[in-house]
């Protein structure tokens, strides 16, 4: 994509959103809203997530860091997060007011630091897709991902996991944005400032590891291919812009997909690609709320509707649109 020409469009884009939204709104009995009038919103003049929700709370204890959210699509209403490092091979199932429904094994995978969960096509059907690719201070060698047929979320163990060692040109990443797209093709966003030649900070980077990475079996290590940026820009001064997670749509009535990232003070919204999940033009900027701050989860459901989950025991789950 041409960098400084989506970074113009979104800035239109956040413009027109405020002048037509009028915050945000929600069912009380559904649960808590949040309005735009309990704190300052994160980035002047971005509208809030609309029709926001909180939905409930991670009420597994086990599950304390959850640093990913993906919704299933083969058992509807059931959605699985991830801890990250320090923890078990571990995917825990719950429904859409965090309540547990089971907690799966991941067999054959170790966790070193699981940032990024997805759910996508490979050969055995289904597979969810585990991106075991934290790195805050860039430092790691080579980061992983597992991929194994979805479980269902009375299962104990999953079938058998396959690893792809995955390494970046130029040197190691912090990403923790990951999604998987129709060709089985794997994206990621880097998440903290870095900067170029001249020290400005850089907008965060894409990169891409083939489908076919995958043929070489469980000893197979790929380099992603750096494919482009978008216009979202970490700077070392606040944290607001710092990608923590993406997702990507199912097939829309305009035969399009959506891409959504999520950062700490934001959500952006871009058209994608329907075959490769390249992201687009973008669409939309929504501002998370302030209990979201330290969100690290976020899934498409197939309403149209966005899920939000922040990290640590107990942490909350939200519901709303974006735009």
């Amino acid at each position: 994509m041409a960098e400084r020409t989506h970074v113009v469009l979104l800035a239109v884009l956040l413009s027109g959103a405020l002048a037509v939204t009028g915050g945000c709104s929600g069912r009380a009995a559904e649960n808590t809203a949040w309005t735009p009038n309990d704190e300052p919103r994160t980035v002047p003049a971005e509208p809030p997530l609309r029709a926001l929700v909180r939905a409930g709370e991670f009420s597994d204890r086990r599950l304390t860091e959850a640093s990913g959210v993906v919704a299933s699509t083969t058992e509807p209403g059931v959605l699985w997060s991830q801890n990250d490092s320090g923890h078990s091979a571990m995917l825990f199932a719950y429904d859409s007011t965090g309540a547990p429904r089971g907690a799966v094994q991941v067999r054959d995978a170790d966790n070193t630091d699981w940032e990024a969960i997805a759910i996508g096509p490979c050969p055995r059907g289904e597979c969810v897709y585990i991106g075991d690719v934290g790195d805050n201070f860039a430092r790691r060698s080579y980061v992983r991902m597992w991929r194994a047929p979805s479980p269902i979320s009375t299962a104990r163990v999953t079938e058998p996991a396959t690893l792809l060692r995955i390494v970046y040109p130029g040197g190691a990443r912090d990403v923790e944005a990951m999604w998987v797209a129709p060709d089985t093709s794997v994206w990621f966003a880097t998440k903290r400032p870095q900067g170029d030649a001249k020290g400005r900070p850089r907008p965060s980077r894409l990169y891409r590891v083939p489908a076919s990475a995958w043929a070489s079996g469980s000893t197979a290590t790929a380099t992603a291919e750096l494919v482009d940026s978008l216009p979202i820009i970490p700077r070392a001064s606040v944290s607001r812009d710092w990608v923590t997670d993406a997702s990507l749509s199912s097939v829309m009535s305009d035969g399009r997909r959506r891409l959504a990232i999520l950062t700490y003070g934001s959500v952006y919204v871009f058209d994608a690609d329907p075959l490769t999940g390249r992201p687009g033009a973008p669409l939309a900027a929504c501002a998370v709320p302030p209990g979201l701050r330290q969100a690290e989860g976020i899934s498409w459901l197939p309403d149209g509707r966005l899920m939000l989950a922040n990290e640590g025991r107990g942490a909350s789950l939200y519901r709303g649109r974006c735009p």
